[in-house]
C-alpha cells in the first residue's frame, strides 16, 4: 500500500516522529513518536494546509512516497472515532486510543478516518514498533501548491 507524508525538506527524511514527539498531535501525546501519513496525496495536503494561517505559502516543502504491506495495518473502527469525535474531550481519547494501540504493539500502523474528510484516511505509523524496518521509502518530490490556496476572497 502506498502512503504519503509531507514534510519541510529540512525534515523529510526523518521517518522517527520526532516532530510529533516534540509537539504532539491529533493522536499522540507529547513526548510519544509518532509517523503521520495519508492514503491519498491530496489529502496529506489538506492535512498540512490545515496548520497553515492561509495567508503564508508554505515554502520547501516535500513529498514522500513511502510503501507498508497491507498486512501490517490495523484499522480504527468508524464506530468508535465517531463516538469520540462527539466527545467533550475527543482530543484526549484519540490520544489515548492511539497510546493503548501503541503500547499495545499487535501492528506497525493505524489507519484512521480524517477529521477533515471521515470517509478518507491517514495512517499513523509507530515508529518504535519492531516491524518498522519494513516501511519502504519509495521516492520523494519537491511540492509545489497552487497560489490561489492561500488567497483570500478579497484578493481575487
Amino acid at each position: 500500500m502506498k502512503l504519503y507524508r509531507i514534510s519541510p525538506s529540512d525534515y523529510i527524511d526523518d521517518l522517527t516522529g520526532t516532530g510529533a514527539k516534540l509537539y504532539g498531535g491529533r493522536w499522540n501525546f507529547k513526548g510519544t513518536p509518532l509517523l503521520y501519513c495519508s492514503e491519498n496525496i491530496s489529502l496529506a495536503i489538506l492535512e498540512i494546509l490545515v496548520h497553515f494561517d492561509g495567508l503564508t505559502v508554505p515554502q520547501n516543502l516535500e513529498l514522500m512516497e513511502l510503501e507498508i504491506n497491507s498486512s501490517l495495518i490495523q484499522t480504527f473502527p468508524i464506530s468508535k472515532f465517531n463516538k469520540i469525535r462527539k466527545l467533550k474531550d475527543a482530543e484526549y481519547q484519540f490520544k489515548e486510543a492511539s497510546n493503548k494501540w501503541i503500547n499495545g504493539c499487535r501492528s506497525l500502523a493505524l489507519k484512521v478516518p480524517s477529521i477533515i474528510t471521515t470517509t478518507e484516511f491517514n495512517i499513523l505509523i509507530n515508529p518504535k514498533h519492531h516491524k518498522f524496518n519494513l516501511l519502504k521509502k519509495k521516492k520523494k518530490s519537491k511540492l509545489e501548491l497552487d497560489e490561489r490556496l492561500f488567497k483570500s476572497n478579497s484578493d481575487s
